[in-house]
C-alpha cells in the first residue's frame, strides 16, 4: 500500500516535476513508446540499483568479518564450556555437527544475501504483474499520463477564453502533481528495497553466532515485507494505470472538458 512520506513532500515534488517536464516536455507523450516514455523517475530507479550493487563488495567484506568474528567467539563458548563441564567425546561430536550446520546454513544466507533479496522483489513483482495482465510497470508510466494531460491543456490555451484556460491548466496541474505524487511513491519503494538488498546485508554478518542470528532472520523478514508492498504497489499502480489510459483516451481532443478533467483529478485522488 501507498505509505505518506514523512519528509517535505512540497519541496520533492516541485523539484522531482521541474526536473520531469523539462526532460520530457519535447517528447511525444506515447503511453506504448518506451523510447520516449523513459522519465526521470525510472532513471533514478536504475542509477541507485547500479550504484547500490558497487556498495555490495565493501559491505559483504565488513559483514564477512563480523561474522567471522562472531563464529570465532561462539566457537570458543561453546566447546570452552563443554571442556570445563567435561562432556565426553560424543557430545564434542553432536555439537560440532550441530555447530557446522548452524554456521554453514547463514554463511550460506550471508553469500547469497543480494541475490535472494533481488529474487524476491522480482518474484512478487512479476506475480502482481501477470495477476494483472500488465508488464513493465514504472514510475515514470503513471506520470506519463498526467504529462499527457497537461500537455493538452497547454495546446488548448487561448488569449480568447482566460478564464477557462487558466481553469484547465489549474485542473490539468494537480492532475500531474497527483500522480507525481503516486510514482514518486513508488520510486522510494524501489530504491528502499536496493539499498535494504545490498546495504542491509551487514546484518547478515549477525548470523554467525546463536545469541544475533535473530537480526539476521529478521533481514528477510524486511525484505519479504518489502516485497509484497511492492507487490501491493504494482497491483495498485498497474490498474491505475490503464483506467488513466483509457480515461485520456476517451476525452475530447482540441478543446478543454472540465467534466472530464473533474473526473479524472477525483479518480487520481482516490488513487493516491
Amino acid at each position: 500500500m501507498v505509505t505518506p512520506m514523512r519528509l517535505n513532500k512540497s519541496a520533492v515534488l516541485v523539484a522531482a516535476l521541474v526536473l520531469l517536464y523539462s526532460t520530457g516536455a519535447s517528447a511525444e507523450l506515447s503511453f506504448h513508446d518506451s523510447a520516449t516514455n523513459q522519465g526521470i523517475l525510472d532513471r533514478v530507479v536504475s542509477e541507485f540499483a547500479t550504484r547500490a550493487a558497487g556498495w555490495q563488495s565493501i559491505i559483504l567484506a565488513a559483514a564477512t568479518r563480523l561474522y567471522w568474528t562472531l563464529v570465532t567467539i561462539s566457537m570458543v563458548w561453546t566447546f570452552g564450556m563443554m571442556a570445563l563441564r567435561k562432556a565426553d567425546i560424543g557430545e564434542f561430536f553432536a555439537e560440532f555437527v550441530r555447530f557446522t550446520i548452524f554456521t554453514g546454513f547463514f554463511w550460506w544466507l550471508l553469500t547469497n544475501g543480494p541475490n535472494f533479496a533481488s529474487s524476491i522483489y522480482a518474484s512478487l513483482r512479476q506475480l502482481a504483474e501477470g495477476a494483472i495482465g500488465i508488464s513493465g510497470i514504472s514510475p515514470s508510466g503513471i506520470v506519463n499520463v498526467g504529462f499527457a494531460v497537461w500537455k493538452q491543456a497547454l495546446t488548448n490555451l487561448s488569449a480568447w477564453q482566460p478564464i477557462d484556460s487558466l481553469v484547465g491548466l489549474a485542473l490539468s496541474a494537480d492532475i500531474l502533481l497527483l500522480l507525481a505524487t503516486i510514482g514518486i511513491n513508488m520510486l522510494l519503494l524501489l530504491v528502499s528495497g536496493w539499498i535494504l538488498a545490498y546495504a542491509g546485508i551487514f546484518f547478515l554478518g549477525f548470523g554467525g553466532s546463536r545469541w544475533t542470528s535473530d537480526m539476521a532472520i529478521n533481514y528477510y523478514k524486511t525484505v519479504l515485507g518489502v516485497a509484497a508492498q511492492l507487490m501491493t504497489m504494482v497491483l495498485l499502480v498497474g490498474i491505475g494505470n490503464d483506467l488513466l489510459s483509457s480515461f485520456y483516451g476517451q476525452m475530447t481532443k482540441g478543446a478543454l472538458n472540465f467534466d472530464e478533467l473533474g473526473v479524472m483529478l477525483v479518480f487520481c485522488l482516490a488513487l493516491l
